[in-house]
């Protein structure tokens, strides 16, 4: 299970260094970082939908979209489940993130009226949530994935 932390501002200094590529590619791809912590400031019902929006619109095996999105925002009863769902040396990284996303994905799908096992499943996931972290980088929102 992955837990993704949505914030829209950071505690530390940015990047330290100019981040600079070998071939040229999209600034939204070479900016993209993840903070080590996150501000306490809110994020709106309309800017999360659109970071979901853009996840969906990620490629997926047969369109199967198997990735799942389960969010709490900070100031709901839902927060702590999630929150209490990480490791403790993680809960200081998310503390005051604005939302806890945890990403899951369905191991099958149904193709031409089969249910099929899914090998695409979570390479399929993976682009679903870097849509959605390029999104919030295009906003200037930052993302931290931690693993439990």
């Amino acid at each position: 299970m992955v837990e993704k932390v949505i914030g829209s501002q950071l505690l530390q200094s940015t990047p330290r260094e100019v981040r600079s590529s070998i071939y040229k590619i999209n600034p939204i791809i070479l900016n993209r970082w993840s903070p080590r912590s996150m501000t306490d400031e809110k994020l709106s019902y309309e800017e999360l939908m659109s970071l979901f929006e853009a996840a969906r619109w990620a490629p997926s095996s047969a369109n199967s979209q198997p990735w799942r999105f389960i969010y709490a925002t900070r100031d709901t009863e839902e927060w702590n489940t999630l929150f209490n769902l990480l490791v403790e040396g993680n809960k200081r990284w998310a503390k005051n993130a604005a939302v806890l996303i945890v990403v899951v994905s369905k191991k099958e799908f149904e193709y031409k009226g089969k249910v099929t096992p899914s090998v695409t499943h979570q390479f399929d996931t993976g682009a679903a949530w870097e849509n959605l972290a390029l999104e919030a980088s295009s906003r200037g929102l930052y993302s931290l994935t931690l693993i439990r």
